[in-house]
């Protein structure tokens, strides 16, 4: 199947864009055509493929909410949201999927092998089954705010360590390859049988090899992270490499946690069945060695232990997720203790990013100003004490 846009005249004479999906042009214009609408122009669009934006998806599941409540049907629903937004390759998909639920397909397996991930399409699957779709978008709503207002603290809290890197990285390339040799042409115009001080010596002729050796490092680096990134295995091992990192790495196993016990919360408020809703959170987790951690919960689960029990021998849980477990257990409400435990786990990673934040751009402005003062001291004080010689 192909995917056309249209220009057409409604019966009223006003214009209407819109896009559809056909296998040829003329079944395209055939069926723009059955839409009661003069077509104009029917046009084959080629696969274009552009980067969706979590606010993007954010803005989707808004219109999807609000016209759920409405009262209007999901498959109208996304249609309206395609006629009125301007991303080419999530209008694609959208089709995609709506397409699917008008030839009869379940909700889930219509958003399966799309643009949303195994949790989103887990729990519309289970929305469907249970018949409260428009309770499961609203939690899906508020998820996926969460992780949009975690976005943009990260951004917020990265900014500066990153501007005071380059700010600093620019300062010293200034410094080392403008201002270093004029110094020295300086110093051995006025005297030529004197040798550069040895910071100066170091700052002029080996400083700049040193930046050129760890930048050229750097580079390669982050290329070798790059192309990992694109193989399943690389990308477990770049995972798993960060998570052992002091400070960062505890903040990634928080947030693992915290999606982990907000999807459990959905899932259960779904009404979707507890080993279903363990099966979706384990799925969700991206690293392999607490997905693993979890997935021996599981099998002790499924070999007719309690929850509380099960979850016991974990070795990432936290005695508060453990309690929560507990007390959901015990009162048959684990979906509200979920629902508490991953607010204060969420409270809890803002407060780590924060300060990690705080930490790394006290230890990068230490550091660079360090730095910046040598290459000042060894650049200037050997020019200032020429110029007085040169004025006595």
């Amino acid at each position: 199947m192909n995917i056309f846009k249209y220009k057409a005249i409604t019966e009223s004479g006003d214009n209407e864009h819109g896009m559809i999906l056909a296998d040829s042009d003329y079944t395209a214009y055939h069926l723009v055509s059955k839409k009661n609408l003069k077509p104009i122009n029917v046009s084959k669009i080629r696969r274009i493929k552009s980067q969706i934006k979590l606010e993007e998806i954010l803005m989707f599941f808004l219109h999807i909410d609000f016209q759920l409540k409405c009262g209007v049907k999901i498959n109208e629903a996304i249609d309206n949201f395609i006629s009125h937004h301007g991303n080419k390759t999530l209008n694609m998909k959208l089709l995609e999927i709506s397409e699917s639920l008008k030839n009869g397909e379940s909700l889930g397996n219509s958003f399966k092998n799309s643009i949303f991930d195994e949790t989103i399409v887990g729990l519309l699957n289970s929305a469907e089954q249970t018949g409260n779709i428009s309770e499961v978008i609203s939690n899906i709503l508020s998820f996926l705010k969460l992780k949009k207002d975690w976005n943009d603290k990260v951004k917020s809290i990265v900014a500066y360590p990153l501007l005071i890197t380059f700010i600093a990285i620019a300062i010293m390339w200034f410094c080392i390859t403008i201002l270093g040799p004029q110094v020295s042409t300086l110093i051995q115009d006025y005297d030529q049988s004197s040798t550069l001080p040895v910071l100066t010596d170091f700052a002029i002729n080996y400083l700049p090899q040193i930046s050129t050796g760890l930048s050229a490092l750097l580079i390669f680096g982050i290329f070798a992270v790059f192309v990992m990134a694109f193989s399943k295995n690389g990308k477990q091992f770049i995972y798993e490499m960060l998570l052992k990192m002091p400070k960062f790495g505890e903040i990634l196993k928080t947030t693992a946690l915290w999606q982990f016990c907000k999807i459990l919360h959905m899932s259960l408020n779904a009404k979707l069945d507890f080993m279903k809703a363990l099966e979706l959170c384990i799925n969700s987790v991206p690293y392999e060695s607490i997905k693993s951690d979890l997935s021996q919960v599981q099998n002790k689960m499924i070999n007719g232990n309690k929850i509380v029990e099960a979850f016991s021998s974990s070795n990432c849980l936290s005695p508060a997720i453990l309690t929560a477990l507990y007390v959901g257990e015990e009162g048959n409400h684990l979906s509200e203790s979920m629902g508490h435990i991953s607010d204060e786990l969420y409270k809890s990673v803002l407060n780590q990013l924060k300060n990690f934040g705080k930490s790394l751009s006290v230890s990068l402005t230490l550091f660079t100003g360090g730095i910046f003062i040598f290459i000042l001291y060894s650049l200037f004080y050997p020019m200032y004490s020429c110029m007085e010689m040169i004025s006595s």
